[in-house]
């Protein structure tokens, strides 16, 4: 087969969870597969060769077209050109792992990733030009016309079910990987682990205004309060304001690399993820694949992808995280217990078994 899949996603160079996605199912898949040819497209008038030709494998291509994207994309959507075989040549399949408007063959078969529905469920977390650009992208269409939708969690299925009334049996469910974390990597650096980590974008759905109102009822009731690390890329939020009696102990870190993150993870005490909305959470398992208890809101898919490990709590009750990171604190074998069950529970999420599953998704619209 001729495969097409759009990287533009990758062009920001940025490490949010749609790119830990596209890096991680690409690297498994090109690992797997070395029998079919792939052709990477992206489209940018500067140069972003650094940050799309990351996958080297004898069996991958890359089509970059140098249109700007502000006219690029305009074309696509109102006018239908350029097609973008006029790029990559006679396709079999085409793969969208996250929707950009693209003008297609509809005799190509389309594939399309959907992360969540945040938009159109939680539309008060977003700003209004967020709103604009998806109303734009139009991915209710996308799922209308793609001949199969790779959904990353149940909830984005039943999501996509009853918002978009997408046909069920054109829906499959496959897990990602656990992010960039080895699932057997365990906490292995010197020290204390004296620190509490939240991993998440300064934005409304992550709530970490809720994240500071519980770790101030536990730094009240603990003896000796270990510190509440928040690192992650700046959103359109700004930081939330810590109240006096925590701030000496709360620690914001921005735009931290792929190692500085790792090496966090591998130092911290326990993780703390508190969003409202996700279609996944990479965090989790990223926290979970470094052998930490975690303490995570149930709400949307977070619910699905813990039940195993996390220590689920309401997001909108601070006393009930307080409480559990209490609990952590004041008891060994509940700790131990915890973290152990990060460690085996996680290993049930493989990008292996993601890109096979993917790959037989293909096969599936060409056959």
């Amino acid at each position: 087969m001729r495969i097409g899949i759009d990287v533009r996603a990758l062009m920001e160079g940025k490490t949010t969870g749609v790119e830990v996605y596209i890096r991680g199912l690409l690297e498994a898949l090109f690992r797997i597969d070395n029998s079919n040819e792939y052709l990477l497209f992206a489209n940018s008038w500067s140069d972003v060769g650094s940050r799309i030709k990351i996958f080297q494998s004898p069996n991958v291509r890359y089509r970059i077209s140098k249109i700007p994207n502000k006219l690029f994309v305009p074309l696509q959507k109102y006018l239908g050109v350029p097609n973008l075989q006029k790029f990559t040549g006679k396709l079999d399949v085409f793969f969208s792992p996250h929707w950009r408007i693209l003008n297609l063959d509809r005799s190509v078969p389309l594939v399309v990733t959907f992360h969540d529905l945040s938009p159109e469920i939680t539309p008060e977390f977003f700003t209004i030009r967020q709103r604009l650009w998806h109303r734009f992208m139009d991915f209710r269409s996308a799922a209308k016309n793609a001949s199969r939708i790779i959904a990353v969690s149940e909830s984005t299925k039943q999501d996509l079910l009853s918002v978009y009334n997408t046909p069920e049996d054109k829906i499959r469910v496959i897990y990602p990987g656990p992010g960039s974390m080895e699932a057997d990597a365990g906490n292995t650096e010197d020290g204390p682990r004296d620190f509490f980590l939240c991993v998440a974008t300064s934005e409304p759905r992550k709530n970490l205004e809720g994240l500071l109102s519980a770790y101030e009822l536990y730094a009240k009731r603990s003896l000796n309060p270990k510190t509440l690390f928040i690192a992650g890329s700046r959103g359109w939020l700004r930081e939330p304001k810590v109240p006096d009696f925590i701030k000496s102990r709360v620690k914001f870190l921005h735009d931290i690399t792929e190692d500085q993150k790792t090496s966090l993870y591998r130092r911290a005490f326990a993780f703390l993820f508190l969003s409202f909305y996700e279609g996944f959470g990479f965090p989790v398992l990223e926290a979970a694949a470094a052998g930490l208890p975690v303490i995570m809101s149930r709400a949307a898919s977070l619910g699905e992808i813990g039940k195993s490990f996390g220590l689920l709590v309401n997001p909108f009750r601070p006393l009930q995280v307080a409480e559990a990171m209490e609990g952590l604190e004041t008891n060994k074998s509940f700790y131990r217990d915890y973290a152990d069950l990060s460690k085996r529970s996680v290993l049930k999420f493989s990008w292996e078994t993601a890109a096979k599953e993917t790959l037989k998704t293909f096969e599936e619209v060409t056959s």
